[in-house]
């Protein structure tokens, strides 16, 4: 049972960031994970408790390894291989592996309760792990940590809505050289 609900939370997170929380369905999940519409409640109440859970997971594994950059690399170093592992096209092109609020940070805009809370929660870790790695007097560490996170999650979902590779390359050129203008600010 424990499996089966590791796999089942396995592809929400996946789904969510390739569909969104609109486009994942109950009955899409239960078949990619192999079970049937009626199992799902086996195993959560609802699809909200489904996504808060799936969200909190994937926000988990994104800090993670964040965190282990951090230990392993210093804070500075840990942050510019976020910005240069965040800012590329691969990311943009496998959202299913990405950050959730470039995937499906609008849909969860829309929702109310343990879902935003859960998102909320990975957001502040986020800016955390970020505000460690920045130079800027430390007064200032959050409103650039908000900045530069903003800056990446707003230009690979811009990034995303074209059709046009060239115009997607210059838009994460463009937040890259932002970017490591925020990280190496020293006032």
């Amino acid at each position: 049972m424990a499996q089966r609900h590791d796999e089942i939370i396995s592809e929400t997170s996946k789904m969510l960031r390739q569909r969104g929380i609109v486009g994942t369905s109950l009955a899409d999940l239960m078949a990619a994970a192999g079970l049937t519409h009626g199992g799902f409640y086996k195993h959560f109440d609802s699809k909200d408790a489904l996504v808060a859970e799936a969200t909190e997971r994937i926000f988990a594994e994104f800090n993670a390894l964040f965190r282990e950059r951090v230990e392993s690399q210093g804070a500075k170093a840990a942050l510019i291989a976020y910005v240069t592992d965040y800012l590329t096209l691969g990311h943009i092109k496998k959202p299913e592996i990405g950050c959730p609020i470039a995937a499906f940070g609008p849909d969860v805009s829309r929702e109310q309760g343990a879902i935003r809370g859960v998102f909320t929660n990975g957001i502040k870790k986020n800016l955390s792990l970020i505000m460690e790695g920045l130079s800027c007097p430390a007064a200032e560490r959050k409103d650039k940590a908000v900045e530069l996170l903003s800056l990446l999650s707003g230009a690979v979902a811009m990034a995303r809505t074209t059709d046009d590779e060239k115009l997607s390359g210059e838009i994460i050129a463009s937040a890259r050289k932002r970017a490591n203008q925020i990280i190496e600010a020293r006032k």
